[in-house]
C-alpha cells in the first residue's frame, strides 16, 4: 500500500481547490455575502455595470474560486466581460476584491511561478526550494533592505471636524450634495497638484452624501501623463469633505501615513 508524502505547495501561501473545493467555496461566498449596506440601495446596479478587474466591495457569481490561503481568503479568477476578463485577484475577510488585478490570466499567474521554480527566484516576496522532492516556498530576506519606516501622519488643518454617516439613510429628497460638482472638484484638484498630468476620471463609492458640514467621502481619480506622477501610479486617492454650503468641497490627496487632523474654527 503506497505511503502518503506531503508533495509541497504549486503556489506560494495559497493551496489549490480541488473541483468539489471550487464549488463548495462559490456557494459558500454567495449564501454568506459581504456587508455593503453603506454604499446605498443603488449600488448592486452601479456593480452590474462593472467589467473585469473594477472593485465591487462583494463577492460576486462571476468570481471563481481557485486557490485558499488558510486564513479565509483566497484568489480567484474574474469572469466579467471587459479587456481584463480572466484576470487573478485576491478576496479577503476584511477587505472583499478592493485589490486590482494580480495576474493577467490564469495561466500568467502559473506561468510566472514555474519560472521562479526554474530559476530559483523571489516570487511573491518568497523563494522556492525543494526539500525531500517537496516544493516549499520560504521567505528570504538574507538580500532584502531594511524597510524604510513608516511615513509620518501628515497635519490636516479644517474648519470644522469631520462626522461619518450611513449613505443608506438618505434619499434623493433629502439635502444631499451634487456628486457631479464634486467630482469636477476633485478632478480640479488633482489637476493643481499634478500639472502636466492627464486626469481621466475620479469616481466614488458612495451614490447619495448629505449636505452636512464635515461629511466625507473618498475620491479614485485615474491619471496619466508626465509631470510628478509616478509612471507606474495611474489611480490616486482624493478626499473631499463637504463644507455645508452649495456643493463646496475641500479636497485633499490621502497620503500613505494617513491624516492628523487639527480643526481651526477661524479658517
Amino acid at each position: 500500500m503506497p505511503t502518503e508524502r506531503y508533495v509541497g505547495t504549486l503556489l506560494p501561501d495559497y493551496v489549490l481547490l480541488t473541483f468539489e473545493g471550487i464549488v463548495d467555496r462559490h456557494e459558500f461566498q454567495l449564501a454568506n455575502p459581504f456587508p455593503i449596506d453603506d454604499l446605498g440601495d443603488e449600488w448592486p446596479s452601479e456593480v452590474a455595470t462593472q467589467e473585469a478587474g473594477e472593485t465591487s466591495h462583494m463577492f460576486l457569481p462571476a468570481y471563481v474560486p481557485i486557490a485558499e490561503d488558510g486564513a479565509g481568503g483566497f484568489c480567484y479568477v474574474d469572469t466579467r466581460s471587459g479587456p481584463r476578463q480572466g484576470c487573478v485577484r485576491f478576496f479577503g475577510n476584511d477587505t472583499a476584491d478592493e485589490g486590482g488585478p494580480e495576474y493577467e490570466s490564469l495561466a500568467d499567474y502559473i506561468d510566472a511561478a514555474r519560472l521562479s521554480v526554474e530559476a530559483e527566484t523571489e516570487f511573491d516576496g518568497v523563494v522556492p526550494r525543494l526539500m525531500e522532492g517537496a516544493l516549499i516556498w520560504e521567505v528570504d530576506l538574507s538580500n532584502r533592505p531594511q524597510a524604510p519606516p513608516a511615513p509620518p501622519p501628515t497635519l490636516l488643518r479644517l474648519p470644522f471636524a469631520p462626522i461619518d454617516f450611513r449613505p443608506s439613510e438618505w434619499t434623493d429628497d433629502d439635502d444631499i450634495v451634487d456628486l457631479d460638482a464634486v467630482r469636477s472638484a476633485v478632478m480640479k484638484a488633482a489637476r493643481d497638484l499634478y500639472p502636466g498630468s492627464v486626469v481621466e476620471d475620479a469616481h466614488a463609492v458612495y451614490q447619495r452624501v448629505p449636505r452636512l458640514r464635515g461629511a466625507n467621502m473618498n475620491w479614485w481619480v485615474s491619471m496619466s501623463g508626465t509631470g510628478s506622477l509616478p509612471p507606474f501610479g495611474n489611480e490616486r486617492v482624493f478626499t473631499a469633505f463637504v463644507t455645508g454650503v452649495g456643493d463646496e468641497v475641500i479636497v485633499v490627496e490621502a497620503t500613505p501615513g494617513g491624516y492628523t487632523i487639527e480643526v481651526d474654527e477661524e479658517r
